[in-house]
């Protein structure tokens, strides 16, 4: 048996069929991942640290609002990924502004 012939039990080595490659996998979009990162820390530092975590995170929370609005426009333009990445890092983003805003007051 040659290696280039699809066999059950056989491996089919780095090709799907003869003389057709494998796809790379896409790329992670990174504003998603810092999206995300900034939007934990920010909402985990304002509801454990008081005042210093309230300091924090009026720069953590609009960083991280804007990384996930680039990042959703970003991922939604090209072919990388990271949607749901971005959305979560939005969602988290959303309660840190009336916490903060209550905070304040």
């Amino acid at each position: 048996m040659a290696d280039s012939d699809p066999t059950p039990g056989g491996s089919p080595g780095p090709y799907l069929w003869p003389n057709e490659p494998v796809h790379s996998p896409r790329e992670w979009n990174v504003p998603a991942i810092a999206a995300l990162v900034l939007s934990l820390l920010s909402l985990l530092l304002l509801i454990g640290l008081g005042i210093l975590g309230l300091l924090v995170s009026l720069l953590f929370t609009p960083l991280a609002l804007a990384f996930s609005i680039a990042a959703i426009i970003q991922v939604a333009r090209g072919g990388q990924r990271g949607m749901g990445l971005a959305i979560i890092g939005f969602l988290l983003v959303l309660p840190g502004w009336p916490l903060t805003a209550f905070l304040l007051w």
